[in-house]
């Protein structure tokens, strides 16, 4: 077996156990779910909350889906209280979507939620593993997206 090859079959069995790890942390995730909501849903209010209201557009770009995602997605949100629409100040044509009060609980809530999943991920890492770790998160977004940020969420 040449070294192309070697490294093919490597980064299949990377490929393959990193599909495990996002399924498995799906299904954490899914444990203390609240309301059936999923992570593009929760991350929409966190995002909200951290940024303040924005257009459908701009949620988008946040979280890489259709504006008609965000619509469907928003629908829901709204149904249940935790995000609102409003017309722009500036230009009645334009559609914000804020967080509301409710929607702020529960930004806490799926924050907790997160930090005891990522806590429960990363048990037994040194400082140095999740250095690495990050690095390597982090090229592997740049591959995909040049313009990737490291810190957006």
């Amino acid at each position: 077996m040449n070294l192309d090859q070697e490294k093919l079959l490597k980064l299949r069995e990377m490929d393959d156990v990193f599909r495990k790890l996002r399924r498995l942390i799906n299904a954490e995730y899914n444990r203390f779910n609240v309301h059936g909501l999923g992570m593009t849903e929760g991350k929409m209010v966190i995002i909200l909350a951290q940024h303040g209201p924005q257009k459908a557009s701009a949620m988008a770009e946040w979280l890489r889906i259709t504006s008609g995602a965000v619509t469907g997605i928003s629908d829901r949100l709204i149904d249940l209280g935790y995000v609102e629409r409003s017309r722009s100040e500036y230009d009645r044509r334009i559609v914000m979507l804020s967080v509301t009060d409710e929607g702020r609980k529960l930004v806490d809530h799926v924050m907790e939620m997160r930090e005891r999943i990522m806590l429960k991920l990363y048990d037994g890492f040194e400082l140095d593993d999740i250095d690495k770790a990050t690095d390597i998160f982090i090229r592997m977004a740049a591959n995909l997206d040049p313009k990737s940020e490291s810190s957006e969420e």
